[in-house]
């Protein structure tokens, strides 16, 4: 049996049994998270400009390929850093918003995202995700085609046969090799719409009997494809009884990942009574394999300021409401804001470089008048390891929701997307509004 006909063994014939209570609750409090993201982010400028791409009387698919580069594009998604894949991002509008709009069968809509977040982070690791994301190729993106196609091979009950047809195709569409997008609006979720969109061409020629190469993987394929040799073991072994979902963090705020420890180390300085206008200056530490990515140069657009850590500590210290705002309109050129920032400064630190990439630490030197006070940030709140109270996601939603909707809109949206999992109905129609 070849590696793709073992995946197309595990999407046809995999259930959630083989998760337990607290792994389930899970699930669907990140596929929750996606939907909260999704309408919260449809609402921002970036989110407009991008459900603007969907035509008139746009199919499902359409619109779910748009979802996910919404809820991508707000940076509060959440993400699997040993895989640098952000993956309920394309689980969630894969199994939800592709369908009729109510997801009778909700049994097989949750093994479809459960599915997909595997294969998607199983990827990001046979590519070494996060070392290939510095070598141009986005984790995430070429997972996308894969995770899909399975997404919808599951829900759709394709057969084992035509399913591993299907993903082979899947994977010959996948590419992920981008350059380094400039100014806004970016062209970033543009390649990640288009690559949802292959995923879904792959599932209805599968669908419709067309042959791929199921022997895909059992080559030099992949290695071919990325110029380097992957772990393609990883796509397999232990499939079915290794769960993604375990290592699988929610991000509190919006941000890159990469800036969430130092940012979350001042965070709690200030929490124990650290007070900004006694800072003079922050430096940064973080793994070598960042730390160019946030510190940056900032530019007047929303996606400079959540990778750069000197803006997003400034917003921490100053304006910390202002953390899960989608547009920040109203701070990108706060005089106060841009001249903290300025006084961050990010230092590599091969020490942190150690544990990189199973972790993704951040350590903060702070001057003030009267001394230097320092704090290390392994497991940021949200991570895998620090996940986020019952309270705190709850919060976390009710904050972007209101920030989009108002108060009292937010408050039933609020409701109707907790529900998602008990009447599906009203969500998924909420989630296509948004993308009216």
């Amino acid at each position: 049996m070849t590696r793709l006909e073992r995946i197309a063994d595990f999407v046809c014939g995999s259930d959630m049994g083989a998760l337990t209570t607290q792994e389930r609750v899970a699930l669907r409090d990140h596929a929750i998270d996606s939907a909260v993201a999704l309408v919260a982010g449809a609402a921002s400028p970036e989110g407009r400009e991008l459900a603007g791409l969907l035509p008139a009387g746009a199919a499902s698919a359409e619109q779910a390929a748009v979802a996910a580069a919404i809820i991508r594009s707000t940076e509060v998604d959440d993400i699997h850093i040993e895989s640098c894949v952000t993956p309920t991002s394309l689980a969630m509008p894969a199994a939800l918003l592709t369908g009729g709009g109510d997801a009778s069968d909700l049994r097989e809509a949750e093994d479809a995202i459960r599915i997909a977040v595997e294969l998607s982070v199983r990827m990001g690791l046979a590519i070494e995700g996060p070392n290939a994301l510095y070598r141009g190729v986005w984790p995430t993106c070429f997972s996308t085609p894969l995770a899909v196609a399975a997404a919808l091979c599951r829900m759709r009950k394709l057969d084992a046969a035509r399913t591993s047809h299907a993903l082979s195709m899947a994977l010959m569409m996948s590419s992920g090799r981008i350059g380094r997008f400039a100014g806004q609006p970016t062209g970033r979720w543009i390649v990640l719409n288009a690559a949802f969109a292959d995923g879904v061409r792959a599932f209805e020629a599968g669908m419709r009997g067309y042959k791929g190469d199921p022997g895909l993987l059992d080559g030099p394929w992949l290695q071919n494809a990325l110029g380097y040799a992957p772990q393609t073991d990883a796509l397999v072994d232990d499939l079915g009884s290794s769960h993604a979902l375990r290592g699988l963090g929610m991000k509190p705020f919006s941000t890159a990942r990469q800036a969430l420890a130092p940012t979350q180390a001042l965070l709690d300085l200030m929490a124990e009574g650290l007070v900004a206008a006694d800072i003079e200056s922050i430096e940064v530490r973080v793994p070598e394999a960042y730390a160019a990515m946030i510190s940056r140069p900032l530019e007047a657009y929303r996606s400079s300021t959540y990778s750069n850590a000197g803006f997003q500590m400034a917003l921490a210290a100053l304006k910390p409401d202002h953390l899960l705002d989608l547009d920040r309109a109203s701070v990108i050129e706060d005089p106060a804001i841009l001249a903290f920032a300025r006084n961050v400064h990010v230092k590599a630190d091969p020490a942190l470089q150690a544990d990189y990439p199973r972790v993704w630490a951040g350590e903060i030197y702070v001057r003030t008048a009267s001394g230097q006070l320092s704090r290390k940030v392994v497991a940021p709140r949200g991570d895998a390891a620090n996940r986020l109270s019952a309270d705190a996601l709850a919060a976390k939603h009710m904050r972007l929701l209101t920030n989009a909707l108002g108060s009292e809109s937010a408050q039933r949206a609020f409701a109707t997307l907790r529900a998602t999992f008990e009447t599906p109905a009203p969500a998924i129609a909420l989630m296509r509004r948004a993308l009216a």
